[in-house]
């Protein structure tokens, strides 16, 4: 009874073991949004994405804290092995005409010493506090768009895992077919239905389809990889959840087609315009090196001498030193470096103009030519969705009057190899198609 008893605990103990296995090999499910979604806290780049904009947060906080109250201090102690020796006049000593040695100062010393520094003026602060901003403003968009290229990068990865895997279904089916053709033949072959050349040619073509399977599904393996990669997974497994279909019917060729561009809502152009702010108030920066800056301090000491180590001893004296004022540091000549510096800075400016007009003159012709290859993808896509039906249907007719003996094992291989061919015109017709869908509608986006 007791040896029973414990025979249903190590098997309740095994069923356990197992279930929990099976849990934890759960593969976490995506639907494209779900998968975006999750990119967006967990991809690689847009996490040091987001770290640069928390510096450029913490950058502002720096150049801020310059123009707050400054507060240094400091400690010396100097112990004369020997004291320093000063030459004195005789004539102090009743020794005309002589000099006389003599050591000043106690061997032991130590003062403490503090500074406060308070800015009142300075153009570099002011302005350089607001470039600090123009920066900041810079990494924001520079979030915006690395976010939205995450999210379309996502978008092509999962469409490219979708298809690919479509593709495999295809072939197998296709391959299921071919084996069943190359036992029939084999089984002709042996009855003297066939020559051995009939045979041969339904073995190159099943071992032709393997070999293609095979690439096909390595191909799988590195869309698959590169999706958890760009999702930020290392080692759980995943599942998609939308199909083709769905990608499809979301695309609106009329919205894709008519909308007008608006190259101000651009994600591209508005970093642009960041960048292009940032650059002037750098401009404005440089020439702010001619202008003077006014500083207050205070200074305050106490120090004491000792012919005897005892600084600590209650009563024994410190003297102590207070002292304010005002500083005003004024430039007046540098031989042109802040000239030059100026220079370079307002070329820089001069540039970000003439990259404005580039970008907007090569957004405009980018609209056209995505629009242009969208309209030639959605039409090829559909001529090569028919091709692949009307093949495969070709091919299953030979396929049957082959087997009645009506059509040639040459005539079925060209109808095979039309049929491969016809597949992979299809499936990447369909990948330009979503491809350039997914481009047209970043452009169109209003960010």
């Amino acid at each position: 009874m007791k040896a029973q008893g414990l025979v249903i605990c190590s098997l309740f103990i095994t069923c356990l073991v197992q279930v929990s296995g099976s849990v934890a090999q759960t593969p976490m499910s995506f639907s494209l949004k779900q998968a975006q979604e999750y990119a967006y806290e967990h991809n690689y780049d847009l996490k040091n994405s987001q770290y640069n904009v928390e510096i450029a947060e913490k950058l502002i906080k720096e150049n801020t804290a310059i123009g707050l109250p400054q507060i240094d201090g400091s400690i010396s102690y100097i112990d004369y092995l020997q004291l320093p020796t000063s030459l004195i006049p005789g004539d102090f000593f009743g020794q005309p005409g002589k000099d006389v040695a003599v050591q000043f100062g106690t061997k032991y010393n130590a003062t403490i010493s503090g500074q406060i520094n308070q800015l009142l003026y300075s153009g570099q602060y002011l302005v350089g506090l607001q470039t600090a901003k123009a920066f900041l403003e810079t990494e924001k968009q520079k979030d915006v768009k690395n976010r939205i290229d995450v999210r379309d990068f996502v978008a092509e990865a999962y469409i490219s895992y979708l298809i690919v895997n479509e593709s495999i279904e295809i072939l197998d089916s296709t391959f299921h077919i071919v084996n069943q053709m190359v036992d029939e033949t084999m089984e002709f072959y042996k009855s003297g239905l066939m020559e051995q050349l009939d045979v041969e040619q339904m073995e190159l073509n099943k071992a032709t389809l393997e070999a293609t399977l095979i690439t096909t599904r390595n191909q799988k393996v590195i869309a698959y990889n590169y999706l958890r990669f760009l999702l930020g997974i290392e080692d759980e497994e995943i599942a998609l959840t939308d199909s083709l279909n769905f990608f499809l019917e979301r695309i609106n060729q009329d919205y894709l087609m008519t909308t007008p561009f608006d190259y101000n809502y651009n994600v591209d152009y508005k970093l642009l315009k960041k960048q292009e702010h940032l650059v002037f108030m750098q401009y404005r920066l440089a020439k702010t090196a001619y202008q003077p800056t006014l500083t207050a301090f205070m200074d305050f000491s106490t120090n004491a001498q000792r012919n005897s180590w005892n600084f600590f001893k209650s009563g024994e004296p410190w003297y102590g030193t207070i002292n304010w004022g005002v500083s005003l540091y004024i430039p007046i000549w540098s031989s042109g470096n802040r000239k030059y510096k100026v220079d370079q800075a307002r070329l820089e400016v001069d540039k970000m103009k003439v990259m404005d007009e580039k970008v907007r003159n090569s957004l405009k012709i980018q609209v056209e030519t995505v629009r242009n290859d969208f309209m030639n993808s959605y039409l090829v896509f559909l001529n090569k969705k028919q091709s692949l039906k009307t093949a495969f249907k070709i091919y299953e007719q030979t396929v049957i009057k082959y087997r009645q003996g009506i059509s040639s094992s040459t005539d079925l291989n060209q109808k095979y190899n039309q049929f491969l061919f016809s597949e992979t015109e299809y499936t990447q017709a369909l990948f330009d198609l979503l491809k350039s869908n997914i481009a047209l509608s970043k452009l169109l986006e209003k960010v």
